[in-house]
């Protein structure tokens, strides 16, 4: 997604990324990505909005196409 993302020692065995929800309907993917880092928030994004430009090590960037579709990894940030 174009944005540095600094690693925490303490954190290297969380799980950072997502490329098996590509393809998914956003909210599935969601849930998903809840399940294995509830400590994560996710954010919906259309794939022709902006994103934001800050790092937050507590967010998770869905895109998604008009149909709701993921269309990019989901990573942390």
């Amino acid at each position: 997604m174009g944005r540095i993302t600094p690693r925490a020692a303490a954190d290297e065995d969380l799980k950072t990324s997502w490329p098996e929800v590509v393809g998914w309907v956003g909210l599935n993917a969601s849930f998903k990505i809840n399940s294995d880092r509830p400590d994560v928030s996710t954010a919906f994004y259309s794939d022709t909005t902006p994103l934001p430009p800050d790092y937050d090590p507590k967010r998770v960037i869905i895109i998604m196409n008009d149909g709701s579709v993921v269309v990019k990894t989901p990573v942390v940030g």
